[in-house]
Protein backbone atom coordinates (compact mmCIF):
# COMPACT_ATOMS: atom_id res chain seq x y z
CA UNK A 1 0.00 0.00 0.00
CA UNK A 2 1.55 3.48 -0.67
CA UNK A 3 1.82 6.34 0.79
CA UNK A 4 1.21 9.83 -0.20
CA UNK A 5 4.44 12.36 0.52
CA UNK A 6 4.17 15.44 2.04
CA UNK A 7 6.64 17.95 2.42
CA UNK A 8 7.82 18.44 6.04
CA UNK A 9 8.48 22.03 7.67
CA UNK A 10 9.41 23.82 10.49
CA UNK A 11 8.94 27.42 11.49
CA UNK A 12 9.88 30.15 14.37
CA UNK A 13 10.95 28.62 17.81
CA UNK A 14 10.14 31.36 19.97
CA UNK A 15 11.27 32.27 22.80
CA UNK A 16 15.19 31.40 22.02
CA UNK A 17 17.84 32.65 23.82
CA UNK A 18 19.54 34.79 20.92
CA UNK A 19 16.85 36.04 18.63
CA UNK A 20 19.29 37.17 16.24
CA UNK A 21 19.92 33.16 15.68
CA UNK A 22 16.39 32.01 15.60
CA UNK A 23 16.57 31.24 12.28
CA UNK A 24 19.67 28.88 11.98
CA UNK A 25 17.94 26.03 13.31
CA UNK A 26 15.54 25.99 10.32
CA UNK A 27 18.03 26.42 7.32
CA UNK A 28 20.51 23.86 8.95
CA UNK A 29 17.29 21.46 9.31
CA UNK A 30 16.22 18.58 7.41
CA UNK A 31 13.08 20.34 6.37
CA UNK A 32 11.75 20.84 3.12
CA UNK A 33 9.48 24.22 4.12
CA UNK A 34 10.63 26.70 6.70
CA UNK A 35 8.57 29.84 7.92
CA UNK A 36 11.62 31.94 9.77
CA UNK A 37 11.05 35.26 11.81
CA UNK A 38 12.34 37.86 13.11
CA UNK A 39 16.26 38.01 13.35
CA UNK A 40 16.88 41.53 13.18
CA UNK A 41 20.23 42.84 15.45
CA UNK A 42 17.86 45.48 16.58
CA UNK A 43 15.90 42.87 18.29
CA UNK A 44 19.11 41.10 19.97
CA UNK A 45 17.87 42.14 23.38
CA UNK A 46 14.92 40.22 23.53
CA UNK A 47 12.38 43.02 22.09
CA UNK A 48 9.68 42.37 19.70
CA UNK A 49 8.94 44.01 16.30
CA UNK A 50 5.59 44.68 17.45
CA UNK A 51 5.94 46.31 20.78
CA UNK A 52 4.91 50.46 20.18
CA UNK A 53 7.90 52.54 18.70
CA UNK A 54 9.78 49.13 16.90
CA UNK A 55 11.06 49.37 13.97
CA UNK A 56 9.88 46.76 11.25
CA UNK A 57 11.43 43.40 10.56
CA UNK A 58 13.50 43.47 6.89
CA UNK A 59 11.70 40.07 7.00
CA UNK A 60 8.78 43.30 6.42
CA UNK A 61 10.22 45.92 4.95
CA UNK A 62 13.18 44.01 2.49
CA UNK A 63 12.70 40.65 2.84
CA UNK A 64 16.01 38.57 1.91
CA UNK A 65 15.42 36.33 -1.44
CA UNK A 66 15.09 32.94 -1.22
CA UNK A 67 18.50 30.67 -2.45
CA UNK A 68 16.69 27.46 -3.57
CA UNK A 69 17.71 25.35 -0.53
CA UNK A 70 14.23 25.54 1.35
CA UNK A 71 10.79 26.90 0.21
CA UNK A 72 10.19 29.85 2.59
CA UNK A 73 7.10 30.56 3.56
CA UNK A 74 7.14 34.48 4.73
CA UNK A 75 4.68 34.39 7.82
CA UNK A 76 3.77 38.25 8.81
CA UNK A 77 2.47 36.45 12.73
CA UNK A 78 6.60 35.97 12.84
CA UNK A 79 7.70 39.49 12.76
CA UNK A 80 4.63 42.27 12.35
CA UNK A 81 1.19 43.14 12.75
CA UNK A 82 0.19 42.14 9.73
CA UNK A 83 1.72 43.27 6.33
CA UNK A 84 0.55 45.99 3.09
CA UNK A 85 -0.02 44.77 -0.32
CA UNK A 86 3.60 46.19 -1.14
CA UNK A 87 5.09 43.63 1.60
CA UNK A 88 3.35 40.83 -0.64
CA UNK A 89 4.78 41.72 -3.77
CA UNK A 90 8.28 42.27 -2.57
CA UNK A 91 7.86 38.58 -1.03
CA UNK A 92 6.94 37.16 -4.18
CA UNK A 93 9.23 38.85 -6.15
CA UNK A 94 12.00 37.72 -3.56
CA UNK A 95 11.02 33.92 -4.09
CA UNK A 96 8.83 33.56 -1.10
CA UNK A 97 5.52 32.28 -0.58
CA UNK A 98 3.86 35.16 1.51
CA UNK A 99 1.34 34.51 4.12
CA UNK A 100 -0.42 37.37 5.96
CA UNK A 101 -1.72 37.38 9.57
CA UNK A 102 -5.21 38.66 9.12
CA UNK A 103 -6.01 40.35 12.18
CA UNK A 104 -8.90 42.08 9.98
CA UNK A 105 -10.98 38.37 10.11
CA UNK A 106 -10.03 37.28 13.87
CA UNK A 107 -14.10 38.44 14.22
CA UNK A 108 -15.15 36.24 11.53
CA UNK A 109 -15.35 36.38 7.46
CA UNK A 110 -18.29 38.75 8.40
CA UNK A 111 -17.03 41.40 10.78
CA UNK A 112 -20.22 43.61 12.11
CA UNK A 113 -18.47 46.82 10.15
CA UNK A 114 -16.34 45.82 7.27
CA UNK A 115 -15.72 49.30 6.76
CA UNK A 116 -14.84 50.23 9.90
CA UNK A 117 -11.77 52.22 10.23
CA UNK A 118 -8.32 51.26 12.23
CA UNK A 119 -5.21 49.24 11.51
CA UNK A 120 -6.97 45.99 12.43
CA UNK A 121 -10.20 46.76 10.62
CA UNK A 122 -11.15 44.20 8.00
CA UNK A 123 -11.14 46.93 5.59
CA UNK A 124 -7.40 47.61 6.54
CA UNK A 125 -6.17 44.32 4.81
CA UNK A 126 -8.30 44.45 1.97
CA UNK A 127 -5.78 45.58 -0.75
CA UNK A 128 -3.26 42.76 0.87
CA UNK A 129 -5.98 40.33 0.21
CA UNK A 130 -6.08 41.29 -2.89
CA UNK A 131 -2.32 41.61 -3.37
CA UNK A 132 -2.14 37.96 -2.35
CA UNK A 133 -4.45 37.12 -5.26
CA UNK A 134 -2.39 38.84 -7.89
CA UNK A 135 0.93 37.73 -7.05
CA UNK A 136 -0.91 34.24 -7.56
CA UNK A 137 -2.48 34.86 -10.67
CA UNK A 138 0.94 36.25 -11.93
CA UNK A 139 2.84 32.99 -10.72
CA UNK A 140 -0.16 30.75 -12.07
CA UNK A 141 0.66 32.34 -15.63
CA UNK A 142 5.02 32.87 -15.53
CA UNK A 143 6.94 29.43 -16.31
CA UNK A 144 7.56 30.00 -12.51
CA UNK A 145 9.53 26.59 -11.76
CA UNK A 146 12.49 28.27 -14.45
CA UNK A 147 12.40 31.79 -12.65
CA UNK A 148 14.56 32.80 -9.94
CA UNK A 149 14.89 35.71 -7.56
CA UNK A 150 17.79 37.93 -9.18
CA UNK A 151 17.75 41.43 -7.07
CA UNK A 152 21.31 41.85 -9.83
CA UNK A 153 19.11 42.31 -12.77
CA UNK A 154 17.04 45.43 -12.10
CA UNK A 155 18.30 48.50 -10.07
CA UNK A 156 15.14 48.52 -7.93
CA UNK A 157 16.82 45.09 -6.47
CA UNK A 158 13.29 43.32 -6.84
CA UNK A 159 13.09 40.68 -10.03
CA UNK A 160 12.34 37.47 -10.40
CA UNK A 161 13.73 36.36 -14.18
CA UNK A 162 14.56 33.52 -16.54
CA UNK A 163 17.32 35.16 -17.95
CA UNK A 164 16.32 35.44 -22.01
CA UNK A 165 12.67 34.20 -21.81
CA UNK A 166 10.82 36.25 -18.80
CA UNK A 167 11.20 38.71 -16.22
CA UNK A 168 8.73 39.93 -13.50
CA UNK A 169 9.85 43.40 -11.87
CA UNK A 170 8.71 45.49 -9.55
CA UNK A 171 9.31 49.19 -9.05
CA UNK A 172 8.28 49.73 -5.10
CA UNK A 173 8.86 53.46 -5.20
CA UNK A 174 7.17 55.65 -7.77
CA UNK A 175 9.09 58.41 -6.46
CA UNK A 176 12.23 56.65 -7.85
CA UNK A 177 11.09 57.30 -10.86
CA UNK A 178 12.97 54.99 -14.21
CA UNK A 179 14.95 52.19 -13.11
CA UNK A 180 17.04 49.78 -15.56
CA UNK A 181 16.93 45.77 -16.03
CA UNK A 182 19.47 44.22 -17.86
CA UNK A 183 17.81 42.40 -20.41
CA UNK A 184 19.25 39.12 -22.51
CA UNK A 185 18.83 39.81 -26.52
CA UNK A 186 15.39 38.62 -27.41
CA UNK A 187 11.94 40.13 -28.57
CA UNK A 188 10.00 40.92 -26.02
CA UNK A 189 6.06 41.68 -25.04
CA UNK A 190 5.82 44.34 -22.38
CA UNK A 191 3.03 44.80 -19.40
CA UNK A 192 2.67 46.79 -16.57
CA UNK A 193 0.65 46.04 -13.30
CA UNK A 194 -0.31 48.79 -10.91
CA UNK A 195 -0.31 47.34 -7.38
CA UNK A 196 -2.58 50.23 -5.97
CA UNK A 197 -5.38 50.47 -8.37
CA UNK A 198 -4.77 46.79 -9.73
CA UNK A 199 -4.78 47.51 -13.43
CA UNK A 200 -2.70 46.13 -16.28
CA UNK A 201 -1.22 48.77 -18.94
CA UNK A 202 0.20 47.21 -21.89
CA UNK A 203 3.26 48.25 -23.05
CA UNK A 204 5.54 48.57 -26.02
CA UNK A 205 7.32 45.57 -27.34
CA UNK A 206 10.84 46.04 -27.68
CA UNK A 207 13.72 44.00 -29.30
CA UNK A 208 17.17 43.50 -27.99
CA UNK A 209 19.77 42.45 -29.69
CA UNK A 210 22.91 41.94 -27.24
CA UNK A 211 22.92 42.01 -23.29
CA UNK A 212 21.39 45.61 -22.47
CA UNK A 213 20.60 47.62 -19.32
CA UNK A 214 17.75 48.90 -20.87
CA UNK A 215 15.51 52.57 -19.03
CA UNK A 216 12.12 51.68 -17.89
CA UNK A 217 9.52 54.29 -16.96
CA UNK A 218 5.98 53.24 -15.90
CA UNK A 219 3.25 54.80 -17.88
CA UNK A 220 1.51 57.35 -16.41
CA UNK A 221 -1.92 55.05 -16.18
CA UNK A 222 0.21 53.36 -14.01
CA UNK A 223 -0.09 54.70 -10.21
CA UNK A 224 2.17 54.05 -7.51
CA UNK A 225 4.06 50.84 -6.61
CA UNK A 226 3.83 49.09 -10.17
CA UNK A 227 5.42 45.58 -11.79
CA UNK A 228 6.74 45.05 -15.27
CA UNK A 229 6.43 41.73 -16.96
CA UNK A 230 8.00 41.00 -20.10
CA UNK A 231 8.36 37.98 -22.14
CA UNK A 232 10.28 37.13 -25.19
CA UNK A 233 7.61 36.60 -27.87
CA UNK A 234 8.37 32.65 -29.24
CA UNK A 235 6.89 33.53 -32.25
CA UNK A 236 9.60 35.68 -34.07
Amino acid sequence: MGYDRHPIGMTMQYPVPDQTKVNQPLYASRAEWISPGYDDEVFAAGGVPQAPGAPPSRWLVDPPAADGRKVIINDTDHYALGGDALWAWKSFLRGLHPILMDFGLLGGVNPPDPAAGGPMSHAAFEPTRYAMGDTLRFAERMNLIDMAPRDDLSSTGYALANPGQEYLVLQPNQADGRFTVLLEPGTYAAEWFSIQDRQTVPGEAMTIDRPTALDFSAPSQASGPVVLYLKVDSTT
